[in-house]
């Protein structure tokens, strides 16, 4: 993932930075990289192990809800069993409620399940992942990333990072070809060649090494 290596630059770098932020949020794929790295985890270490457990369907398609099912199962088995202390008031998650689509912040976790639940939820794709949305705390979500338009945590102290192209503070490199750009937040996402390919290798087999640095150029 492209969050997880620059989250692993920040740490190598500037660890200042990621020592003295207030607030870190996370929506779909960057809630799991921010509760790692605020745990202390290796979310490199534990991309690999992802991937490697990963299976495609014959269509070279990733079949979802077992993706799913599979992330579930990793992250109770890496995190510690404070997790949900670790993060509490630092970490702040985005979800997308289902029955009225809004934009839904939780910040506050009361066990390492109640955390891990919350991560899932936020990376619920519909269809992809299943017909009916993971509960949590009883309210049915989906990916958060689907009601980010709606967020207005972006001041000019933010820091954003997107795996997309767009005009974020890092995100990966984008060519001339870009013709369309849609607005999320205070953040404008490219629709790109480039930026629809990264979507296909998503949902497509698992990329090597070297097939996620040739789609996901340095920042």
């Amino acid at each position: 993932m492209y969050e997880a290596g620059v989250f692993a630059a920040l740490k190598e770098l500037t660890p200042a930075i990621l020592q003295s932020a207030s607030k870190v949020y996370g929506a779909s794929s960057g809630s799991i990289i921010a509760t790692l790295t605020l745990c202390g985890c290796d979310a490199d270490e534990l991309k690999q192990y992802f991937f490697s457990k990963v299976t495609t369907s014959f269509w070279g398609f990733v079949p979802g809800g077992r993706m799913l099912k599979l992330l579930k199962n990793i992250l109770n088995k890496k995190l510690p069993p404070n997790a949900h202390e670790l993060v509490s008031g630092k970490l702040h998650i985005i979800l997308t409620r289902l029955w009225d689509w809004r934009c839904t912040v939780v910040s506050e976790f009361s066990s390492k399940e109640d955390l891990i639940q919350a991560v899932i939820c936020s990376c619920f794709i519909p269809l992809y992942f299943g017909l009916m949305p993971p509960l949590y705390r009883g309210v049915r979500y989906v990916d958060g990333e689907l009601a980010m338009w709606q967020a207005d945590f972006v001041s000019q102290n933010t820091i954003t990072i997107s795996a997309f192209a767009g005009e974020y503070d890092i995100c990966p490199k984008e060519g001339p070809a870009a013709f369309l750009n849609f607005q999320i937040s205070d953040c404008i996402l490219l629709i790109s060649k480039r930026n629809l390919s990264r979507i296909m290798c998503l949902l497509q087999f698992p990329p090597s090494q070297v097939s996620c640095s040739s789609r996901y150029p340095e920042p």
